[in-house]
């Protein structure tokens, strides 16, 4: 059963940003923050239910990395910020207010940015992860340095996938994260497997997530 994101054009220099994408439209549904990689351990929390300042606070415990994830459904970005803990810890709950506050795509990333100062999400690709959904690490994902090689060469880069842990899990659901490098660390997924298990990739949606990212044909 396949998955398709909708079509969308952009990725490119000069082209639109990924934001603009049918599948970050829609309102975040969820948010969830992890320290050190640990999504499988991740606190989450539904919009209408964000934390407050002090248990966010509360949560970091002196930590001075971590990430944030918002779930627009099926699809997700996710943003990591490093700094002293005063800094995290205020940039965090910005992102907590974002979501809170949104009223759709749209409306979160021009908040989120706003209230981080940031610019220019979702522009550049750098390189490219299909991974487990809060299984990132213990899957294993499998990277692609080279985004379009999920054009020019796809069927070598789906038989590696396969063979790799990523493309034997069939227990988590899958997605493809493209991940960018300015102005901060951040990264945009799409699902790339069945919405149901068993969760196998689906090599037509990654085709389709690279097309409507990359702009590839």
């Amino acid at each position: 059963m396949s998955t398709k994101p909708l079509a969308f054009t952009g990725g490119n220099s000069g082209m639109a940003s990924i934001i603009d994408h049918p599948a970050f439209k829609s309102r975040p549904t969820l948010g969830q923050f992890a320290k050190n990689g640990q999504w499988e351990t991740a606190w989450a929390f539904g919009r209408d239910e964000v934390p407050s300042f002090e248990h966010v606070r509360d949560y970091l415990d002196g930590a001075t990395e971590v990430a944030f994830e918002a779930f627009f459904d099926s699809a997700f970005f996710g943003i990591r910020f490093c700094g002293t803990t005063q800094e995290i810890t205020q940039r965090a709950f910005e992102c907590v207010i974002a979501l809170r506050n949104a009223l759709d795509g749209a409306s979160f990333f021009a908040d989120l940015s706003t209230r981080l100062e940031l610019d220019a999400l979702g522009h550049d690709v750098s390189f490219a992860e299909v991974g487990a959904v809060n299984a990132w690490r213990s899957v294993g994902p499998f990277r692609i340095d080279r985004p379009y090689d999920l054009s020019d060469c796809f069927d070598t880069l789906w038989h590696a996938l396969g063979a790799s842990a990523v493309g034997s899990d069939v227990l988590h659901r899958k997605a493809i994260e493209f991940a960018y490098d300015r102005p901060v660390a951040h990264w945009f997924a799409l699902p790339v497997s069945a919405p149901v298990a068993p969760f196998r990739l689906d090599s037509d949606s990654l085709q389709e997530a690279a097309r409507s990212v990359l702009g590839t044909s």
